[in-house]
């Protein structure tokens, strides 16, 4: 296992997961679960993103940082967006 792109994984997904409550406030489920759902996004999309040929990203050179932050990012946005969504709809 890659520790320094794990970690630069949880990064990014952590920092979208905060992010979405400045998107739009739906889409945020409070400030604890947001890092929560963030770091599951992040390593869940990190890990799978190292699953596609040509985005096996191990090292510390920047074009792995870049893949590392972007899939955490992407999944952490992603994660915290649908819980924020399925949080919305249980308070209603």
């Amino acid at each position: 296992m890659n520790i320094p792109g794990l970690i630069i994984q949880l990064i990014g997904g952590v920092s979208a997961g905060r992010s979405m409550k400045m998107i739009s406030e739906k889409l945020s489920s409070g400030p604890l679960l947001d890092i929560i759902l963030g770091l599951v996004g992040g390593f869940a999309a990190g890990q799978l993103a190292g699953l596609i040929p040509g985005l096996d990203a191990n090292g510390v050179d920047i074009a792995s940082v870049l893949i590392n932050l972007i899939s955490g990012g992407i999944g952490g946005g992603v994660f915290t967006a649908l819980g924020g969504l399925i949080s919305q709809s249980l308070k209603n």
